[in-house]
């Protein structure tokens, strides 16, 4: 038995060895050579589309050693000047590169055993020469769309897809040189992105303005853009508003007169001092980038903000209080002083509140319980937030049949306001309040 193993692990040896022996010579030992960007990689025949999997495997690989010999060879980048670090242009490079090099044809494939062998060659000479060419074809249209863009440069906001068009050529080329008889253009473009920051002057109308929270009453916030420069009004600049509390619409475009305006239609934050921040939407034109790194360039523009203070007060009530009974208890001031405790102000006239609260207490005959001489009452409870302008319910609650009792029908009846104005003080005012006016 143990001869029989024996046997068997030598003939496996045997086929082995023959198998290795018979492989292409490329496979067991590469040569290094320093004029190639080289990538020998196998994958399993039994994975479904091997063959495009080993080329993607390939191209990342070179595409790799491409990234690191640019990161090697290049001692100033501009990148870094430009506002994008070098790691991340690398980063780029290497996505980059893995992408067009999806097309590189095998130079050697071998199939063995279930396993796809297979060798990818660059020439180093003609890659730098052809990327070299195309830098030099970016540089001049790029040159094209600067003098378009200094042309409309009275008009940044028509003038900026020329500058930004001409960024997004020269981005793949950071990490060589851009010079030109007519100036480095990567400096040319940077020197007109910053330029930007300081021509663009926009700013809110006033730095303060007032509001009522909770309130269907729309406020709107006006701003002005001009040309530092020139002091001409600019009109087709996209500007944002953002706030913690308020929700904008953006971007938004003024008119002829560079007026821009920002409708708020409600404030429901009862924040006393809330901030609007007034900014240049770069986002509108990121659609015009399809190169990461110049994407991430133009993010890194810093244009500034401008901020607006809105003073917020809280809403006023009208209350509008009864009691339908013959016997009247006072209890309008318990339940006033219960919209105090919940920091709801009332107005003294109606034409002076965001709200209209109606509570209607009715009294109802109860009982009269003979062998304990007692009279019972009943109370139907209605409360409604109106709004005064519209006449719409904004709300409505109603608490039926609350019993009271007293050894006189009279006291009863005012009982059962007593008890009515408790509830509504204890429970039913902060139910009814608490989604439009409270939260």
């Amino acid at each position: 038995m143990r001869k029989g193993c024996f046997y068997l692990i030598c003939l496996f040896c045997l086929v082995s060895c023959t198998a290795n022996k018979n492989a292409p010579d490329w496979i067991q030992s590469q040569e290094h050579n320093p004029a190639y960007f080289s990538s020998l990689v196998h994958v399993k025949t039994s994975i479904p589309k091997y063959k495009d999997m080993a080329r993607e495997m390939a191209a990342n690989d070179i595409a790799m050693q491409i990234s690191t010999y640019i990161e090697t060879e290049t001692q100033v980048s501009q990148t870094e000047i430009m506002g994008i670090s070098h790691s991340e242009y690398i980063s780029h490079i290497r996505s980059s590169s893995s992408t067009q090099l999806k097309n590189l044809s095998p130079l050697k494939s071998y199939e063995t055993g279930g396993t796809y062998y297979v060798l990818y060659r660059l020439n180093k000479a003609e890659y730098y020469a052809d990327r070299a060419r195309q830098r030099d074809l970016a540089i001049s249209r790029a040159q094209d769309l600067i003098a378009q863009y200094d042309s409309a440069a009275e008009q940044p906001g028509i003038a900026i897809p020329y500058l930004l068009s001409a960024l997004d050529l020269i981005s793949e080329y950071l990490d060589m040189n851009l010079s030109s008889p007519k100036g480095n253009i990567a400096g040319e473009i940077f020197l007109r992105l910053n330029q930007l920051t300081h021509i663009i002057d926009y700013r809110w109308n006033t730095g303060t303005v007032s509001a009522i929270a909770k309130a269907n009453k729309s406020i709107t916030l006006e701003a002005k853009v001009i040309h530092h420069d020139s002091g001409e009004a600019l009109s087709n600049i996209p500007l944002g508003a953002s706030s913690e509390s308020i929700v904008f619409s953006n971007p938004r475009f003024g008119d002829p007169e560079g007026r821009y305006i920002f409708p708020v239609d409600r404030i429901d934050s009862l924040d006393p001092i809330q901030r609007v921040d007034l900014y240049f939407d770069k986002d509108h034109y990121s659609s015009l980038l399809q190169n990461q790194a110049a994407l991430k360039i133009w993010q890194a523009v810093n244009f500034n903000t401008k901020s607006l203070e809105i003073n917020v007060s809280k809403p006023l009530v009208f209350l509008d209080y009864a009691y339908l009974s013959a016997f009247q208890g006072g209890y309008r001031e318990s339940v006033a002083g219960a919209l105090a405790n919940l920091n709801i102000g009332i107005a003294a006239k109606l034409d002076e509140a965001e709200y209209l609260l109606k509570i209607r207490i009715e009294a109802k005959p109860g009982k009269y319980i003979n062998n304990m001489k007692h009279y019972t009452s009943l109370a139907d409870i209605r409360l409604s937030l109106i709004d005064p302008v519209s006449g719409a319910t904004v709300n409505y609650l109603e608490h039926t049949d609350l019993k009271s009792g007293a050894a006189t029908r009279e006291e009863a009846e005012r009982n059962a306001e007593r008890d009515s104005a408790t509830l509504i003080g204890d429970s039913l005012l902060y139910r009814l309040l608490y989604m439009h006016l409270l939260k």
